[in-house]
This record gives C-alpha cells, structure tokens and sequence, in this order.
C-alpha cells in the first residue's frame, strides 16, 4: 500500500515536475503532419510511381499556446499513395472522427513545442495496416513529448485498387523504410525553415511496430542474414531476391519495442543479436497457445534471446492480435464515414474485436507501458522506473504480466539445451515452459485475410 501510495504521489501532472502518469495524456498538445517520400533505389508501381512511395505521418509535441481556434484539427490522408479509389475519392479523416472512439485529438501543423528537441519512435505498422490505424500510439504518445513517424509502406494494399506485394517483399522493404524515413527526418531536423526543424533528439531514436512491424524493429537492431530463408516458408509467395540477400541492423536506433510482433520471421540466433534495450508487448501465452500455431512461445522466444539490457516481456491478458491496433476504432469510424457498409463493419467486427478486454483499456496499457519505457531508457529521464516491475503490475495493472531480462548462463543460447529455450509461464510463479528455438510449424494466412 506505502508504495502504491508513493508512486501516485510521483506520478501528478506536470506542475509537480517532468513526472507525468504515462497512463493519461500528458502535457502537450499533439501537433500532426504527412508528407510523402520517395526512395529513388527501389521499384514503385511502374506507373504513377517509377520510384518506391513511403507516406509518413508525424506526431509531435505542441504548445497548447500555439492552438488557437482558427488551428484546424489533424487531418489523416485514408489512401496516402493515390488519394482514394480511381471512380473517386475517400471522405477526409479528421481527428475528431476518431475522438468519437476515444483517440486523442491532435492538430494539423501547429508549431513544435517550444521545449524541442524531443525523442523520436519510427513506428512499423503490421502488414496491410495504414498509419492512421496507429492514431492512439503516435498522439497519446506524442503528448508526453515523442515525435512518432509512422510509415505506410506501399504495396501492403489496406485498399484494393494498390497491388498486394508478396510477403517477401514486405519482408525485404519495412526495415528499409524505416531507415529512409529516420535520414529524411534527420535531413528535415537540421533545415532551416523546414516545420520539424529541430523537433528530434537525433542521439534518441527508437525503432518500433506492431506485428510485421515488429520484425522490422527487430531487424533494424539485429539484421537478417536471410530475408527469404523464413519469409517464404510463411505464405505461398516466391522469393523476388537473390539467395542469401541481407538486411543491415542500423546502429542509429538505440531501443526497440514491438507489439506482437513476428519474430518467427528470424531465426533465434538473429534474435540474440539484438542488444539494444528492449521491451515486447503482446498476447498471454494462454491466448497464444490456443490461436497460434507457433503456440505460447511466441512472445517468450524473444525475450528469451534478446541480449540487450533492459529486456521487458510484457503480457496482456485477454487480448488478441487486433487489440495492439486501433482496428475496433478504425472498423466503425470507416462506417460513419460511408467507406465501409455497415454490414462490413459488423462481420469484421465479429471477427476482430471479440477480445474480453476493451480495445480502449489495451490502448491505455501498450501507451502507459510505451511512454515508461522509452522515457526510462531513450530519453535518460527518471520517475518511471517503478512501473517497469512485476511489482507494480502485480499491484496496480492485473491484466499486466510482467517478466524482467531472465537469469541465466550468457553462453546458455549455445550450450544449454542447443535446440530450445526456457521460459516462465506467469509472473509471479515459478512453472516453466520449454519451446523450440526455432520451430518448423508456422502461421499459414488465408489470403483473404491478409489484411487484417
């Protein structure tokens, strides 16, 4: 009870000092703005787009002072490639459409914080997601003093008038447009005049995602030797590369945080290479085990070969794949909007959104935990080490497990039980659980679902 009662005596607004509980929105206004970028060394569509598109929308910290009532509010591009259907084009996505389903307001292009520069977290979408279905990570996040730059990355064809690229493909080009995305922000940081000069912290610079964008986080910390050797194996789609094509880690990244994210994509060995500080946050390993064919492991595999310090493994109780999105948001705003009908908006979310806990409360949790983290090991502040225990999510966050960077030999990835790894099943607890390092069973997706 003393420290419950400490840490709420820490964690008042910002008046009281820096400390501000990562559980609600925080001090500043969220500003936001899209741009799009072109990466002339990759292949576009062949048409529109000789040269490969990569849409980028920033969140950043504004001054509340610098909102006035002519300030529009944030406007979300929903085709950021080709602006809507080739018959016509989409409604305009404002904030307040996503208010309606308790995402934070942000606003179109006000001023950076007069306290810049600020941390930055590129943040990976998962496959076929567009990065407005991120709104609640990149303004939550945004007003507690992250820029968040959150890529579409073409060819993942949310909307079915853009080409669905192989997974391969998909595979080979997220790391790749994260890196592009991080030189073009730094290019924009140091240009006078430019509206996000001197909005980051180039020397704090976290890579992050959600399901395959979670591999790309992991791949830009540890590489991948192979970019087709586990990819292909996952759906039926060939391989467009030459054996043996590599993704270089990029050393400019100094945290990584993933939710759910697919690092079955890597081989364990690839894992171990991450070390940098990390933190996974995903599905129970009960919830896993019955809806995955990887089974339960699958958030402990990581946390079992990371090698960086801090290492979180962090478990949300009745969630599921969907919950790390902002889909149950997204699914009916699309059908206030008229883009999808209202019986689209019921069978998806039949199937996308039957998780026992709200998609707001897993919100709540993935930001709190996001904010605590990073501000702990990014940006070097302190007050949050305390949320970053089993203890505080033993007394004050039930649906929370959480499992700190697990003892054991350093040379144990080599010479303890060569072909698997060990893990606890609960926090607290003691029971165990052993899995393959590198499993041959793999998620197989029905094409149609793809993108969900």
């Amino acid at each position: 009870m003393m420290q419950g009662l400490l840490l709420s005596s820490l964690l008042v607004a910002a008046g009281a000092g820096r400390v501000v509980d990562p559980g609600q929105t925080g001090p500043y206004t969220p500003g936001f703005t899209s741009f799009l970028l072109v990466d002339a060394s990759r292949p576009g569509d062949g048409g529109q787009y000789p040269n490969r598109p990569i849409p980028v929308f920033v969140w950043y910290p504004a001054d509340a002072s610098g909102i006035g009532s002519s300030t529009p509010l944030a406007e979300y591009p929903l085709d950021p490639v080709y602006g809507g259907a080739p018959a016509g084009g989409l409604p305009t996505l404002t904030s307040d459409a996503l208010e309606k389903y308790g995402i934070d307001r942000g606003y179109q292009a006000p001023p950076v914080s007069a306290d810049r520069p600020f941390p930055l977290l590129v943040f990976s979408p998962g496959w076929g997601a567009p990065p407005w279905a991120h709104a609640s990570i990149g303004a939550r996040l945004a007003s507690h003093g992250f820029v968040v730059a959150v890529p579409y990355h073409f060819g993942d064809a949310w909307w079915p008038w853009e080409a669905l690229h192989p997974f391969t493909t998909a595979v080979f080009n997220r790391p790749r447009d994260a890196s592009f995305v991080l030189t073009a922000l730094m290019a924009r940081n140091v240009t006078q005049g430019d509206p996000l000069h001197g909005a980051i912290r180039s020397d704090q610079v976290a890579a992050g995602g959600w399901s395959l964008g979670g591999y790309a986080a992991e791949a830009l910390a540890a590489g991948d030797d192979d970019v087709c050797d586990v990819s292909a194996g996952l759906f039926d789609d060939p391989c467009p590369f030459p054996p043996r094509t590599r993704t270089a880690p990029d050393p400019r990244f100094k945290a990584i945080v993933t939710l759910d994210g697919s690092n079955q994509v890597l081989h364990f060995d690839e894992l171990a290479r991450v070390t940098v500080p990390a933190m996974g946050m995903g599905e129970e390993w009960s919830t896993l085990a019955a809806r995955s064919s990887l089974g339960a492991s699958w958030q402990a595999r990581q946390h079992a070969a990371f090698q960086g310090h801090p290492n979180y493994r962090v478990d949300v109780s009745g969630t599921i794949h969907e919950s790390f999105s902002d889909y149950c948001e997204d699914i009916p705003m699309l059908g206030d909007l008229g883009v999808f009908d209202q019986g689209l908006v019921a069978a998806l979310e039949q199937l996308l959104c039957t998780n026992s806990t709200p998609s707001s409360e897993a919100h709540r949790l993935v930001t709190m935990y996001l904010v605590a983290f990073l501000k702990t090991n990014l940006a070097g502040e302190s007050g949050y080490e305390s949320i970053l225990t089993p203890g505080y999510a033993l007394s004050r966050e039930p649906l929370i497990e959480f499992f700190v960077t697990e003892k054991r030999n350093p040379n144990a990835i080599d010479q303890d039980w060569p072909g698997t790894f060990t893990y606890f099943m609960h926090q607290p607890g003691s029971e165990q659980a052993r899995a393959e390092k590198d499993p041959k069973s793999v998620i197989r997706v029905p094409r149609a679902l793809q993108r969900f």
